[in-house]
């Protein structure tokens, strides 16, 4: 995995947003609502079709309907929400994803901030890197804990494997006194098996609950989402080349669990084609002036994703103490 250090950028929000990048010009048009922007060349209609569906989702996004008007902007919460992780938090963009699942729902909306490092883990973020600063310095609802995929470094036979959990326990306590102690609240990220792993799903899952339950702390159980999905459908692709890191569908899947775990609500009717800010898959920097789709994968696999997210986290549920 990569290990570089995100630019000051991962913590800068606004700048014009573009489709594509390219700089306006006298023939293209600016779409604006609430501050943001995208700019198309010649007009919406001579867009390619994605494009004009992902601008439409885009506006969609920041207008409030007519039938609502300005009372649902006055009554709906934004939650701040701080995603401390590594490149599984980071491709696809999972903040703006799970971002992108709220903004089209009636529930509260999310902000969310990325602090991650490729390969590292929870308490490398501890001694190191934004998240500490970005604890410390913003205001947080809610914060994401991802750790690293395998709980650290193990081998056998020189291949790696889950390591103990209990340097993976010991950060998290700590975290979780830390997050608690500036007025927030940490969710723990459970992540998934590597592919040609599938079965080691069972000890991430121990791992996640029993420091949940010691902690009194939330699990989003994406990684038991994850196995019940690649279960359902042998065809479906969750996992990239490398067979560790995820595919957008991944991504999204992972961004229901999370929406359902921080909000209470079935991510039913989620949109299939979700617009956010790219993400470098070497560095983990976010490029904040574009907007691109992060996933399009059409309505009818959302729909089993959606379906397949609420029932992991409603089957979760009174597995940690209240």
């Amino acid at each position: 995995m990569d290990r570089h250090e995100p630019s000051n950028n991962t913590m800068k929000r606004g700048l014009s947003l573009t489709l594509d990048g390219r700089k306006s010009s006298s023939k293209e048009m600016s779409f604006c609502a609430n501050g943001e922007c995208v700019t198309t060349e010649n007009s919406p209609a001579r867009l390619p079709v994605w494009r004009r569906a992902c601008l439409l989702l885009f506006l969609a996004s920041l207008v409030p309907s007519s039938t609502m008007g300005a009372q649902q902007q006055t009554t709906q919460p934004t939650l701040r929400v701080l995603f401390i992780g590594n490149s599984y938090t980071y491709f696809n963009n999972l903040g703006d994803m799970v971002a992108g699942i709220a903004a089209a729902g009636t529930g509260p909306k999310i902000m969310p901030t990325l602090a991650v490092r490729g390969g590292q883990s929870l308490q490398w973020h501890l001694d190191n890197g934004p998240a500490m600063a970005a604890l410390k310095t913003g205001t947080w609802d809610y914060v994401v804990l991802q750790e690293q995929s395998m709980l650290g470094v193990a081998t056998l036979d020189g291949k790696p494997v889950i390591a103990d959990s209990s340097a993976f326990h010991a950060a998290v306590r700590e975290w979780a006194r830390r997050v608690r102690g500036v007025g927030a609240k940490p969710i723990l990220f459970m992540t998934w098996a590597r592919r040609s792993a599938l079965p080691d799903q069972a000890k991430l899952s121990v791992a996640y609950v029993s420091i949940g339950r010691e902690l009194n702390i939330d699990v989003a159980p994406v990684g038991e989402a994850w196995s019940a999905a690649l279960t359902r459908w042998l065809s479906l692709e969750l996992h990239v080349f490398d067979e560790s890191h995820p595919t957008p569908a991944g991504s999204y899947l992972a961004a229901c669990v999370i929406f359902s775990t921080l909000t209470g609500r079935d991510p039913k009717g989620a949109p299939s084609v979700i617009l956010g800010h790219p993400v470098s898959r070497s560095e983990g920097t976010v490029d904040f002036n574009e907007m691109v789709p992060l996933v399009d994968i059409g309505a009818t696999t959302a729909g089993w994703l959606q379906e397949i997210a609420w029932k992991a986290v409603s089957n979760h549920r009174g597995r940690i103490a209240k």
